[in-house]
């Protein structure tokens, strides 16, 4: 029986382009956590659009997972974390 040996996937640019999107996209939520804490008002903000996402990133990650693809699993750990936290800022400074 002969058996098929995989070899590693070259990386390349466009991997290493959507690597450094994979790691800096979710730190561009930041601004907004920030706002509602620092001014404790979130009066204009969506929680219907921000529980959305929350979500959203609880079925990319379970992909991510089911897939083994780590950048995924990474990035949408980071998403939830911070989309999470900023749903309880918009419930807790309405």
């Amino acid at each position: 029986m002969i058996h098929h040996i995989k070899k590693p996937k070259q990386k390349t640019a466009l991997d290493y382009v959507l690597y450094f999107f994979v790691f800096t996209t979710p730190l561009f939520e930041l601004p907004q956590a920030y706002i509602i804490y620092s001014r404790q008002d979130a009066s204009d903000v969506s929680v219907l659009t921000w529980a959305y996402f929350a979500v959203s990133s609880i079925a990319w990650f379970t992909y991510g997972v089911r897939h083994r693809i780590w950048p995924i699993i990474f990035a949408y750990s980071l998403y939830f974390v911070i989309e999470t936290s900023i749903v309880i800022g918009i419930i807790q400074y309405r």
